[in-house]
């Protein structure tokens, strides 16, 4: 137990401890999803179905897999992308006045911007089936 070593002087007072060195800790750290946001191993895409992600959309992120441990492609990032912007946005109907979170959904719908836009350079005919498949409009340029 701690004790306390008042002096006359209410205003110091000294906590004293007992020696920390003899007591050790022996709890592991455990990583967590926080709320309900897809959490990523190194090895392979982990997906959490919660009530802020539908199954649909993990359901298209995992057409795009090459392989069932794929977590980096352009393809499922984008879909990785779609699903957290369509999250969000039903999130700021409800809170208008959020805007954290409008600063978040502007982020990344930069992020997705700018991997369909590599995708449509590298792979134009990927880029058509993902944006057909996820229903993204897109500006056509002439």
């Amino acid at each position: 137990m701690a004790a306390i070593n008042m002096s006359a002087n209410a205003m110091s007072c000294r906590l004293t401890a007992p020696s920390l060195k003899a007591s050790k800790f022996v709890g592991v750290a455990v990583p967590q999803a926080a709320g309900g946001r897809a959490s990523f191993s190194r090895g392979a895409l982990v997906t959490m179905a919660t009530l802020k992600r539908s199954s649909a959309s993990m359901a298209d992120v995992a057409v795009f897999q090459r392989n069932p441990k794929d977590s980096g492609s352009t393809e499922v990032q984008i879909a990785l992308c779609t699903s957290r912007i369509v999250n969000l946005t039903e999130h700021l109907k409800i809170h208008k006045k959020d805007f954290t979170t409008q600063r978040g959904l502007l982020q990344v719908l930069g992020q997705r911007r700018r991997l369909m836009n590599y995708l449509q350079k590298e792979n134009p005919a990927k880029f058509d089936e993902v944006v057909s498949t996820l229903g993204i409009r897109v500006k056509r340029t002439i």
